[in-house]
């Protein structure tokens, strides 16, 4: 039997008891003691360093370890694999496997239950991402849990962008642009080893005000002793602002309804709102890029969403390689 990670995983968690076997240092999965000529194995390993005894490892804990390859925002199915290995009271079994998510963006408590006997009991682990993720949630499990996430180069978590705001048809301004959405929330103390990417989702641009268009018919109406003599009419019609652009994201926000709409947002960049100088309508705001508020300038338009953080709960989160950043940093 072994840890369900490696050892680069259980020297950052410092729960695992390393000793020297066969000429090489290992960390141990278990530990057993003789006592009244019984071996047993030990939930806890206590050692006496200068008078003090301290706690040098713990065995009554589940450890985990989950590989996210396929990209999920929060549609359809995902699939990830598995390594789970139950505390002692549940016989320190290590299962293995494979599984989907339905509909659901990773939640890190959510995943334990589904694999394991787990009930909020404290873990260690370690969480690889090797695929793009919408808001990965790592909830907070019991004091003393501890979790290693690990972003993959090229690989990203990222917030949904924000709606663009419809463009309004009439001389108000059109409608507000959406907030973009958190990346990564964490609740644990976690370490993370980022070499790929957390990016907020992007805000929505507001929509352009609309505009009224002034045109002239010229015709005949009946004039003195039966002649027809010229008569000019004026026109109205109303002409709709441009829609907000949407801000980038995973899944990237959708371009507000407008004439034209604005352009939807990618995971990579924002959209522009859509652009319509006729009559005075107002062009729709561009939106945000990763972790950016949408697009303010002169003129009359919706107000633009404001940019998703990159993390909320950065006081829970060990920097070791901070890789790539988009969007704010929040305490939780």
């Amino acid at each position: 039997m072994s840890l369900p990670y490696d050892d680069a995983t259980a020297a950052r968690l410092k729960g695992d008891l390393l000793v020297k076997s066969g000429g090489s240092w290992r960390y141990a999965d278990r530990v057993w003691v003789k006592s009244s000529g019984t071996w047993r194995s030990s939930e806890n390993v206590y050692v006496k360093s200068g008078g003090t005894w301290r706690d040098a490892a713990q065995y009554d804990v589940y450890r985990f370890e989950f590989t996210l390859n396929d990209n999920n925002n929060g549609s359809g199915n995902a699939g990830y694999n598995f390594k789970v290995q139950e505390k002692k009271s549940f016989g320190n079994n290590t299962v293995t496997g494979s599984a989907n998510q339905a509909s659901s963006t990773f939640v890190l408590s959510s995943r334990l239950t589904a694999i394991s006997s787990w009930s909020n009991n404290i873990a260690y682990g370690a969480i690889y991402v090797n695929s793009t993720q919408r808001y990965l949630r790592i909830d907070s499990l019991p004091a003393g849990s501890r979790v290693v996430l690990y972003i993959n180069s090229g690989k990203r978590i990222l917030g949904g962008g924000g709606k663009g705001g419809n463009g309004s048809s009439n001389n108000n301004a059109g409608g507000n642009g959406v907030n973009g959405q958190t990346a990564l929330y964490c609740r644990t103390d976690t370490i993370l080893v980022n070499n790929g990417q957390i990016g907020g989702g992007g805000g929505g641009g507001g929509g352009g005000r609309g505009g009224q268009c002034v045109y002239q018919n010229t015709g005949q109406k009946a004039c003195m002793k039966g002649n027809q003599c010229p008569v000019t009419y004026q026109n109205f019609s109303q002409e709709q602002g441009g829609g907000g652009g949407g801000g980038a994201g995973y899944p990237g926000g959708a371009g507000g309804l407008g004439s034209p709409q604005g352009q939807f947002g990618q995971s990579n960049a924002k959209g522009n709102g859509g652009g319509n100088q006729s009559c005075n309508a107002q062009d729709g705001r561009n939106g945000g890029n990763l972790g950016q508020a949408g697009q303010t300038k002169a003129g009359t338009a919706g107000s633009s969403g404001s940019g998703g953080a990159a993390i909320d709960g950065v006081n829970y989160i060990t920097k070791e390689v901070s890789g790539t950043i988009n969007g704010a940093q929040n305490n939780g």
